[in-house]
């Protein structure tokens, strides 16, 4: 059998020469690809340097991330207490979705903040989903940090707002609150009916002052006493503290909760100051407060609305128990946050939903002893 040399080399060479042309086109496609996709990555790196809120960085990130052929993007969690959940969808007719598994990532920073993030991509597999992933690997992590930085800046602020008594700061606002409402209730008398109705205020109400007066008094002494919880009659001290904060609060139903008077205290004093001067112009019907005790498990129920108060910029709803957070000028941001970390700390909760009219609250305490 003879064997043609020739055309055997021949017919290598010109494999060899398909196979390079192959190669080589393949890798100016791959070199393309992946230029494209570095600069995809830079101007995502490039977010980092922007004051961009942790919230807002998927919609910032989007457009990138689009163009690298992700289709769709959802996340939902908890931001400070309050749900947040969003979708991005990428622009152009809608495709017919395929059956290829999103890609997930659960965040966390804290126990106060939680997400669960998914992305849905064209393909499943091949170099522009390989590229595509390393895309959405670096979009995440620039989210991750920047939730990190937000958490660590607030714990940072609030570490240095403890070491200048943080909450007895607050009561002491609220109990300066007190005698600017009581100061303009007499200045504003201007018969004698109208003085005496002022003098008979600040006989109800200076008892419940001086009370709290007394626990400031024994808070900034060498060795604050640590109350303990007891049953406490809820419509008592909610009627109590909406007095205090100058309202005359409706309370429909009654409930009991085992709870410290103190922190109660504290909680209605600042959820009260905050909205009381939405609740004392004399346009403004009196609020009215449910009470209610639910089961399994048993928890004792205060449920209400307040109208934004005056001279507030309302308040996206993930924002109303961020620290610091606040629409009016002159606000700490801190009345909500501190009213619902003095429940919570009771066993109970403070919820609430914002709405263009003002905000609906739910308090929930234990009913009974544990």
């Amino acid at each position: 059998m003879e064997f043609d040399v020739p055309n055997s080399l021949t017919s290598l060479g010109f494999f060899l020469i398909a196979a390079g042309l192959i190669i080589l086109a393949a890798s100016y496609r791959i070199g393309r690809l992946a230029r494209s996709y570095r600069r995809r990555m830079e101007n995502l790196l490039q977010l980092a340097s922007q004051p961009i809120d942790p919230l807002d960085l998927p919609a910032a990130a989007w457009p990138e991330l689009a163009s690298g052929g992700w289709r769709h993007m959802q996340w939902e969690g908890s931001w400070f207490g309050q749900p947040v959940a969003g979708t991005l969808d990428a622009a152009g007719p809608k495709k017919k979705p395929a059956a290829v598994p999103p890609l997930v990532f659960e965040l966390a920073s804290g126990d106060e903040v939680r997400l669960r993030l998914a992305l849905t991509h064209d393909q499943s597999w091949g170099e522009h989903r390989l590229f595509a992933e390393h895309l959405a690997r670096v979009f995440v992590l620039l989210l991750e940090t920047r939730l990190h930085a937000r958490t660590e800046a607030l714990s940072a602020a609030l570490a240095e707002r403890a070491r200048l008594s943080l909450y007895l700061q607050h009561d002491m606002r609220n109990l300066a609150q007190w005698v600017l409402w009581v100061s303009a209730d007499i200045a504003a008398g201007d018969t004698p009916e109208t003085l005496l109705a002022a003098a008979r205020r600040l006989r109800d109400n200076a008892p419940l002052a001086a009370d709290r007066a007394e626990r400031l008094i024994g808070a900034l002494g060498k060795n604050p006493a640590v109350e303990q919880a007891s049953m406490i009659d809820l419509r008592d001290a909610t009627v109590h503290a909406a007095r205090l904060a100058g309202v005359e609060a409706m309370v429909v139903g009654d409930a009991s909760a085992w709870v410290a008077a103190g922190l109660l205290a504290r909680a209605l004093d600042n959820l009260f100051g905050n909205l009381a001067s939405a609740w004392r112009e004399p346009a403004k019907a009196s609020p009215t407060l449910t009470l209610r005790t639910s089961t399994e498990p048993a928890m004792a129920e205060l449920d209400f609305f307040c109208p934004w108060p005056p001279d507030t910029a309302p308040l996206a709803p993930e924002k109303l128990f961020e620290p610091f957070a606040t629409g009016r000028p002159s606000g700490l941001g801190l009345g909500l946050y501190q009213a619902r970390k003095s429940l919570r700390e009771a066993g109970g909760d403070l919820q609430a939903r914002a709405a263009p009219e003002g905000l609906s609250f739910l308090l929930r305490l234990p009913a009974r002893a544990p």
